[in-house]
C-alpha cells in the first residue's frame, strides 16, 4: 500500500508543473464597453486555482483588495515588486477547464493606464511571471491533500475489510466448533447403538 502511495505521489508531482506563457502587454476588455491597456499571462491551471494563488500572493505582499464586478480592485497600491506607486490594480482571471488567462490593469492616479514601454513594464512582467511559482505551490498542495484524502479513504476501506475478515473467521471457527461437537455427538450415538 505504501509503495502504491509513493508511486502515485511521484506521478502527481511530476504532472503538476505549471507552464505559463510569457507575460505580454495587451489591450483587453476592462468593462463591457471599454478596452484598456493591460498585462496578460496564460496559465495551465483552473481559474479557481489562479484566483486563489493570486489572492494569497497579494495578501502575502500586504496588498488588500475587494471584488469589483468580474475583477478584484486593489486601491492605491504601492509596491517595489510591481514597481508602482499609488496605482489602482485591477486583476481579472478568465478561462475554463485547465487553462486560464490572468490580466493586470494598472491605473495611475491621473486615470491613465500603464502600457508597454512605460518604466514599470519590466517590474510588472517579472511579478506576474513569479506568480507561476505560487500557482505551482497551490496546485501541489491541493494534489497532496487529494492524495491524502484518497489514502485515508483507502485505509478506512482496508480497515473495514479487515474487520469483516475477522468476523468471518470467527463465524468459521464457531461453525467448525459446532460441526466438531455434532460429529462427536453423532459418534457417541453410534457407539451407544452398537
Amino acid at each position: 500500500m505504501k509503495r502504491f502511495f509513493v508511486l502515485f505521489a511521484g506521478l502527481f508531482f511530476l504532472s503538476g508543473i505549471v507552464s505559463a506563457q510569457n507575460v505580454s502587454a495587451v489591450t483587453a476588455e476592462f468593462s463591457k464597453d471599454a478596452m484598456r491597456p493591460a498585462f496578460s499571462m496564460q496559465l495551465d491551471c483552473s481559474k479557481k486555482i489562479a484566483e486563489e494563488a493570486l489572492k494569497k500572493r497579494l495578501k502575502k505582499d500586504r496588498i488588500k483588495g475587494k471584488s469589483s464586478g468580474s475583477m478584484m480592485l486593489y486601491k492605491k497600491v504601492s509596491s517595489k515588486d510591481l514597481g508602482v506607486t499609488n496605482c489602482n490594480l485591477y486583476s481579472k482571471v478568465e478561462g475554463m477547464g485547465r487553462k486560464c488567462t490572468l490580466y493586470f490593469f494598472l491605473e495611475r492616479e491621473n486615470g491613465n493606464f500603464i502600457t508597454a514601454g512605460d518604466p514599470e513594464e519590466g517590474s510588472i512582467m517579472k511579478y506576474m511571471e513569479s506568480l507561476t511559482k505560487d500557482v505551482e505551490a497551490l496546485q501541489h498542495k491541493n494534489k497532496v491533500n487529494d492524495q491524502k484524502k484518497a489514502y485515508e479513504k483507502a485505509e478506512k476501506k482496508y480497515q473495514k475489510l479487515v474487520k469483516q475478515q475477522n468476523k468471518l473467521e470467527k463465524k468459521v471457527e464457531k461453525a467448525d466448533k459446532a460441526r466438531q461437537e455434532e460429529k462427536a455427538a453423532l459418534e457417541e450415538l453410534q457407539k451407544q447403538e452398537k
